[in-house]
């Protein structure tokens, strides 16, 4: 959520960002809102962080002057374990500073044991709330111009959708990253588009037929932001079931879920839904309905404030 699109937490909370980050030109870099943070902290009950870099910088600033932090962390992603000293010690750190913390919001339930077991957290400490749709707002979508989007870079498994692909004859259209990595041959109907511009992308999801979400296993939750996006619109999606997907989407009733790895699993979903135009459109209307309910700008806004309210007076903030 920008924070400046909904009146509820504008209402509740300041921001160091003028009008909530509204018409910022250039976001400052991350030691610099830290710094802005933990000059400020002191008129302030709770400092909410947003991101990796920004959460970590403001807590070492914190940790290194013996201040207590006050903060609660947000955006807390869970990265792949790599070998190496710098991840070894990025995690140190990361585990120091969150630790100190009143609490950690999560994108997901699965990410609650993760956290607590990568950081050393114990799980009342941190709290799931779920996110919002970034296109809360807008209306449904009616065009659909006959292709499968498929969008994302985090964690994708573009080679099991090629391979369910293969068995299918229809358009896929992939809207990735420039490092993704892609089978030598691809079938003919398959075009993949790199670093396309985020309005370029919303074009594509307002034309498609459904959306098709392949993801890799991992204890991180990723693609929940294309999938409310897709639900937004009135595009069915398929996606994978892992943690990022399964708070989002009840299979069957707004998309279809299949295991990772599952190339067959996922031509059967995708099949079925483009043979069945009453299903797609039960589908569509039903995860509109569940983005309107549960993801909207103030329904957020409200389940993130309560969650940091509860994580205030469960405990004093750690020193």
């Amino acid at each position: 959520m920008a924070y400046w699109q909904s009146a509820v937490w504008r209402e509740a909370v300041d921001s160091i960002h003028p009008e909530h980050g509204r018409g910022l030109r250039a976001e400052p870099g991350p030691w610099r809102q830290a710094w802005k943070l933990f000059r400020l902290r002191a008129r302030y009950d709770v400092v909410v962080t947003l991101g990796v870099r920004e959460s970590m910088a403001y807590g070492l600033l914190c940790l290194l002057t013996g201040r207590a932090s006050r903060q609660v962390m947000t955006e807390v992603f869970i990265d792949d374990p790599q070998p190496g000293l710098l991840w070894r010690l990025k995690t140190s750190l990361y585990r120091a500073v969150a630790r100190r913390a009143v609490g950690l919001l999560a994108n997901s339930r699965a990410e609650i044991d993760s956290l607590s077991a990568r950081y050393g957290v114990p799980r009342e400490r941190i709290r799931f709330v779920p996110l919002n749709s970034t296109l809360a707002d807008q209306p449904i979508s009616n065009q659909d111009d006959g292709f499968v989007l498929a969008a994302g870079r985090s964690l994708r498994d573009y080679p099991t959708l090629i391979e369910a692909f293969r068995g299918l004859e229809y358009p896929l259209v992939i809207i990735c990253g420039r490092g993704d990595p892609m089978p030598k041959s691809l079938p003919p109907a398959v075009s993949v588009l790199r670093e396309l511009d985020y309005n370029a992308y919303l074009d594509r999801l307002r034309r498609c037929t459904l959306v098709a979400i392949p993801l890799r296993s991992t204890e991180r939750a990723t693609g929940q932001v294309v999938a409310l996006e897709a639900m937004t619109l009135g595009k069915p999606v398929v996606a994978t079931r892992v943690a990022g997907t399964v708070d989002y989407i009840r299979d069957g009733e707004t998309g279809l879920l299949v295991e990772p790895g599952d190339a067959a699993g996922l031509q059967a979903a995708l099949r079925r839904l483009l043979n069945d135009n009453a299903l797609r459109t039960r589908i569509a209307r039903a995860a509109r309905a569940e983005v309107e309910a549960h993801h909207s700008f103030d329904t957020h806004a409200r389940a993130k404030l309560q969650a940091i309210r509860e994580l205030c007076e469960g405990s004093a903030p750690p020193t």
